[in-house]
């Protein structure tokens, strides 16, 4: 009779626990949820950030808390990141910079597939091969055949050395076999003033940066560094149409969870920001920074992850970039 109550006991135990693990996730979350932004206010994690904010804290019932940690490239708000409990309660926003770049730049820092959890891809943007309007190549046809024609002779502009702009340009070099010099400036304000003072002939950079410019009718656009056109620029050719299918260098952002967070936490910030990014006055705030919505649920960002963290080892080996 005691051994038939004592399992009776351990079974109630355990439906009592399986019951409290399940409310707990049904009741989720229960307090606001911080987002770490690798970045400084007004670049695009932040944006996008700023963006879905409001819709997303409607359909969680909570707030959002967002939380600038620039420093270090983006290793400051990764170590914070690293220490917090696997809860759901801290988010990482993270760009293709933070989960391709920065791992091949500092091996043996963090790994984004193994100490991150993919919670949803939020939003994508090209990047653009720019010169200024008198340059004499008015295609990206012509420009490949003018710097092919004066090897080392052209000069470059990026926003920094490891940048995301700076190994774009350094695998296009390599798929393009074409010369020229790497000027790496601080931040693509930098560059953008440099191409417009004629201090360099050519940049590449977000299309948030130039498009004043390019609308102004000082700059030009050659070409998109994705694969597919933009929506945002659809008369700029892509890295498909000249031939270049495997080169997409594009400006992914998206939120992770800590390694271990529970999968019921992660589906429910998912789907609020997947209902979020179908109201039509969020898209248009995301078009406005010059970003498009694209969203991907956990298991296709962690897809997108994996083969960008192979993309950008590789355009880092070619550049022969260093942490500076």
């Amino acid at each position: 009779m005691t051994h038939s109550k004592s399992i009776l006991a351990g079974a109630v135990g355990l439906a009592m626990l399986a019951l409290s693990s399940l409310a707990a996730a049904q009741e989720f979350p229960s307090k606001p949820i911080k987002i770490l932004i690798p970045y400084p206010p007004g670049g695009v994690p932040d944006s996008i950030a700023r963006a879905i904010s409001a819709p997303v804290q409607a359909a969680l019932g909570q707030a959002l808390v967002l939380d600038n940690r620039p420093g270090a490239g983006g290793m400051t708000a990764v170590q914070e990141f690293l220490r917090v409990p696997a809860d759901g309660y801290t988010l990482l926003s993270g760009d293709a910079g933070l989960w391709g770049v920065l791992p091949a730049l500092r091996p043996g820092t963090y790994d984004p597939e193994k100490n991150f959890t993919s919670v949803a891809n939020i939003s994508t943007n090209s990047m653009y091969i720019t010169v200024r309007s008198d340059f004499p190549a008015k295609n990206i046809q012509e420009f490949i055949a003018l710097v092919k024609s004066k090897p080392g002779q052209f000069q470059y502009a990026s926003s920094g050395n490891g940048s995301l702009h700076h190994l774009f340009m350094e695998s296009f070099k390599a798929a393009t076999g074409l010369d020229m010099q790497h000027i790496p400036y601080k931040g693509s304000s930098q560059q953008v003033q440099a191409l417009l003072a004629g201090d360099v002939p050519i940049g590449v950079g977000g299309g948030s940066a130039t498009s004043p410019q390019v609308k102004a009718g000082k700059l030009r656009w050659l070409v998109a560094t994705t694969r597919d056109r933009s929506k945002l620029t659809p008369d700029v050719p892509s890295m498909s149409e000249i031939g270049l299918s495997d080169l997409n260098f594009a400006g992914d952002v998206g939120y992770f969870a800590p390694a271990g967070t529970p999968r019921a936490a992660i589906n429910k910030i998912a789907d609020a920001i997947n209902k979020a990014l179908q109201q039509p006055d969020v898209v248009q705030r995301v078009n406005t920074a010059f970003l498009e919505p694209l969203f991907r649920n956990p298991d296709q960002m962690a897809e997108t992850v994996k083969a960008d963290k192979e993309r950008y080892a590789k355009a880092v080996k070619i550049s022969g970039a260093k942490v500076d």
